[in-house]
């Protein structure tokens, strides 16, 4: 087990605060020295901002662009690797004008995090906004270079504030910290061939708690130093050396995309909301194609396909993630894929997420080739 992220959320301030960022820098890494020490390791250091819309609707494009990369650069000096501005909503006509600005601010910068609201809780999808999101998808995938833009930008369906995962995470309220984990191998420690599901379940729960616990303590411990806990986002994400994909497979009910994955998904979610453990965001099972060694072989071996991803949605964690599809798709086929998303969320009341990739050149079937530590390449998803 990892810490994914420590992610901070603050207020950024107008002007920029940076002594603010500074100090959220200084307590991330004394949380950082004490998890380490304790023998879990952190991947990396985050800070999350409320919707920028709320701190940066009356300024000139001009001025929010060199506002979003004075934040960027004021991370970097103070140890925090990423940063999210959190979403912006597409029919709200004060956050158009900022909306349209979302390619262009992903291209100018390097760390910067954001997403758009897909649709909301208890609401359908408008198929205007799917279209406007669906461009947004397209316009980043051809101004960054092999689309790798859109590993900072997802659509965003019921998902609240405190999420430390990226790129859904932002923060309301006063300042805080939440943790994401990398628990693959939580997952590959209980699951067996021949066990029944219930005893998987049961079992997972256990372990989760065990290891989680310490964790958990610590953080809260911590809290008394000028930021809340806000809690952990226990999704068992993959990660280099540790997939959720292989770890499934071990309960023996074949490979991932082959029946009995539905079930095994149903079975790991089911374990994380009935952990004890104080808990934030997904808290669900994570499938990110181009994140996990596992799933990328499966997706080689055509085992994957969008619409049984979308499938496992209905019992997992966070929709469709890092998804590599043809650069050449349609807007009316995006819309579509996000369209069935946010059905999902809007009918089950669940946060989810969209987080696809076009790739410009590359067409179904086609490998990829990103050159990036965290990402595992494989083929081009076709959107049937």
């Amino acid at each position: 087990m990892k810490i994914r992220a420590i992610t901070i959320g603050i207020e950024p301030g107008l002007p920029l605060r940076t002594a603010s960022i500074a100090a959220a820098g200084r307590f991330a890494a004394q949380l950082r020295t004490a998890c380490e020490a304790i023998a879990i390791p952190v991947q990396t250091v985050r800070l999350a901002t409320p919707p920028f819309p709320s701190y940066l609707h009356g300024q000139s494009e001009a001025d929010i662009h060199l506002y979003v990369r004075g934040l960027q650069d004021c991370c970097q000096a103070h140890g925090i690797e990423y940063c999210s501005i959190g979403p912006v909503h597409p029919q709200i006509e004060a956050h158009q004008r900022l909306f349209a600005m979302l390619p262009e601010l992903i291209a100018d910068t390097q760390t910067i995090f954001a997403s758009a609201v897909l649709a909301e809780s208890g609401q359908p999808l408008r198929l205007s906004t799917g279209q406007a999101i669906a461009q947004a998808v397209r316009d980043i995938a051809h101004s960054t270079d092999e689309g790798f833009g859109n590993l900072r930008f997802a659509a965003v369906v019921n998902c609240g504030p405190h999420i430390p995962f990226f790129p859904a995470a932002y923060h309301t309220g006063v300042a805080a910290f939440s943790l994401a984990l990398e628990a693959a191998d939580i997952v590959a420690a209980v699951a067996q061939p021949g066990r029944e599901l219930d005893d998987f379940r049961t079992a997972l729960v256990a372990e989760f708690e065990r290891r989680v616990l310490p964790l958990q303590q610590l953080a809260q411990g911590l809290e008394g130093q000028g930021y809340v806990f806000r809690g952990i986002d226990i999704s068992p994400a993959p990660g280099p050396g540790a997939s959720i994909a292989y770890a499934m497979e071990r309960c023996g009910l074949g490979r991932c995309g082959e029946p009995g994955t539905l079930a095994v998904a149903a079975q790991i979610t089911a374990a994380l909301k009935e952990t004890s453990l104080h808990r934030c965001g997904y808290c669900g099972l994570m499938l990110p194609v181009l994140e996990d060694v596992g799933l990328a072989e499966r997706n080689n071996e055509g085992r994957l396909r969008l619409s049984t991803l979308l499938s496992y949605s209905a019992v997992c964690g966070t929709g469709l993630d890092t998804i590599p599809v043809a650069g050449d798709v349609s807007i009316e086929k995006l819309t579509a894929l996000l369209g069935d998303v946010a059905a999902l969320g809007w009918k089950l009341g669940k946060p989810l997420s969209a987080r696809l990739l076009p790739i410009p050149g590359k067409h179904a079937g086609d490998m990829t080739n990103f050159d990036f530590a965290y990402f595992v390449n494989t083929r081009v998803m076709d959107i049937e």
